[in-house]
């Protein structure tokens, strides 16, 4: 019965691949800020969280992991206002007829015309990339203090790599079949879900740690949905550019962990 409904709904509006679009639950602005405003905000977070990570990294100065959770969470909270804002540019849904609420306004040629939409697509790319780069920093030095060794750590690139390969798809299924691409959205959240849940139950079983295992969990569904929104925003904007914004994401991993276990000694 769910799935009737959900796939009569689905054929019904063709909703962008996107959680918002999907659940059609969003706000009125209440804080009255200018669409543009997030974005910025979003750009100057990233670089922030870039230049905190690179003194942790090359300084092991460890006292201003706080401030790097602290940027890090403001940008997830951030990204999840603006994503679930009613108020930003609309776009003309060729495939529907009407207009609809565009997350990447920024990114899309009719909206702001070509030049500014590369360069939306660029610094959007940019801001995603850091707080994937940042989210892999923080998820390493979690699992450090856990007492996870490296191989358990890299666990969960497969969820990633789900969760990017996943992203692509549906953006790029959305622009060619809205139906299909939200089919795909749904399917990969459902696998990662379940790997996530995996994982838990077996840091459970490693750490015997409930509780900080339960809470890393369920960060990483939180920040996931917030990756992937923007992930998806990026690809949609420039559709032929989502194989170099994808292998941008993932080379974050490779250049973070290296240094982090050499120095690492988190407590």
């Amino acid at each position: 019965m769910f799935l009737s409904t959900l796939s009569d709904y689905i054929n019904a509006n063709a909703p962008m691949s996107n959680i918002p679009e999907l659940l059609n639950l969003h706000h009125s602005n209440p804080l009255g800020l200018h669409p543009i405003v997030i974005p910025i905000l979003l750009l100057v977070l990233a670089v922030a969280m870039r230049v905190v990570t690179l003194i942790i990294n090359k300084n092991e100065h460890r006292n201003l992991y706080p401030l790097l959770y602290s940027l890090w969470w403001l940008s997830v909270a951030a990204t999840y206002y603006y994503c679930f804002s009613g108020d930003l540019p609309l776009f003309e849904d060729v495939d529907l007829g009407r207009k609809e609420i565009c997350i990447g306004w920024f990114c899309q040629r009719q909206v702001v015309g070509l030049g500014w939409s590369l360069l939306g697509v660029a610094l959007l790319s940019y801001t995603a990339y850091s707080m994937f780069n940042v989210f892999l920093h923080i998820i390493a030095h979690q699992s450090d203090r856990m007492g996870l060794n490296e191989k358990q750590w890299r666990e969960w690139n497969w969820i990633i790599v789900v969760m990017l390969l996943g992203a692509s798809a549906a953006g790029i299924a959305d622009d060619f079949a809205p139906i299909t691409g939200i089919w795909i959205m749904i399917a990969y959240h459902v696998v990662v879900f379940l790997m996530v849940l995996v994982k838990l139950v077996s840091d459970i079983v490693r750490t015997h740690l409930f509780w900080r295992c339960l809470l890393s969990a369920t960060c990483f569904l939180i920040v996931f949905e917030a990756v992937t929104m923007l992930a998806i925003e990026c690809i949609e904007g420039c559709i032929y550019l989502f194989v170099p914004v994808v292998a941008l994401f993932a080379s974050a991993d490779a250049r973070y962990k290296k240094k982090t276990l050499t120095s690492a000694d988190a407590k």
